[in-house]
């Protein structure tokens, strides 16, 4: 297992050998003075090969014995790569989940930018299905997307910008930006203060690949809605029911205005970045839920 872990005398290391892993487990619950550890995260797992050696050493069946026993009272994984994230998934252990969102990997552009867009999204929604939550690393790519020069953008995005962008995705809970210093954590923190057009990140259509277009983001910027409808929320109630989340289904079916109430008036249609046919969608989605 990769395990993040501090090692005496406090340095930081990946390790797999299960041996190490829990002299590393013991020294933290020793120095934190405390019985219990919140979540116990697997850390860095992108390949299957990575999973494999995790299962092998016996560290799966030693952090699941923890989990058991209360020691460990939530498991997480943090990954980059949406197959493997699938093949954790399928074992029913998660509670969170720590990937790398951000426009640069969700439309084929850096590092990191595993799987298609359709892939990554499909996992967002799984995790939102499944109730396992994200917490988002890697929202300004190292700081290239809030660089002219080196986003793929030809422009700055701004942190409120990239932040919202991580917030509207499926299953995601939290967005950890790592600042550097006491005065990046201030900046970040004036996410709080910034206006809807301010974290309006529409501007990332200039990149999205033609294969992409036409699939709602949930950005919301064909927002307000003449007849009131919360397009971006009706979309992704849409979205997760189709996907076998009976919960998604009922909140649909909850709100106050749903697809049936669209009057086909095309101001969605001409606000969305991304060239989504809302309007044939409110009617495909109005379709679906009347079955």
């Amino acid at each position: 297992m990769r395990n993040k872990f501090p090692y005496p005398p406090g340095e930081y290391g990946w390790s797999t050998d299960l041996a190490t892993i829990q002299r590393s487990v013991d020294w933290q619950l020793a120095n934190l003075k405390t019985d219990y550890i919140d979540f116990g995260f697997i850390h860095c797992l992108d390949e299957a090969s990575d999973l494999a050696a995790y299962e092998k050493s016996g560290a799966l069946g030693y952090v699941l014995d923890l989990k058991e026993q209360g020691v460990i009272r939530h498991i997480g994984l943090s990954s980059h790569a949406p197959e493997l994230v699938h093949r954790v998934l399928d074992l029913g252990i998660l509670d969170m989940l720590m990937f790398s969102i951000n426009p640069m990997y969700d439309y084929g552009q850096g590092d990191y930018a595993n799987g298609s867009s359709e892939e990554r999204y499909d996992l967002y929604r799984r995790c939102e299905k499944e109730g396992v939550g994200i917490s988002v690393m890697k929202p300004f790519n190292a700081g290239q997307l809030l660089d002219a020069a080196k986003s793929p953008f030809h422009q700055a995005l701004t942190t409120a910008q990239c932040i919202q962008y991580a917030l509207d995705k499926p299953g995601v809970v939290t967005v950890l930006p790592g600042p550097g210093s006491v005065d990046e954590l201030k900046h970040i923190l004036g996410y709080f203060d910034t206006t809807e057009e301010q974290r309006d990140y529409s501007v990332i259509s200039s990149l999205v690949p033609d294969t992409s277009k036409g699939s709602c983001v949930y950005c919301k910027h064909c927002h307000p809605c003449p007849a009131g409808l919360d397009i971006g929320l009706i979309n992704k109630y849409y979205d997760l029911s189709k996907l076998g989340d009976a919960l998604a289904a009922e909140h649909y079916l909850t709100l106050e205005k749903t697809a049936s109430d669209c009057v086909q008036c095309g101001h969605c249609n001409s606000r969305c970045p991304f060239h989504v046919d809302q309007m044939a969608r409110m009617q495909e989605i109005e379709t679906y839920f009347k079955k």
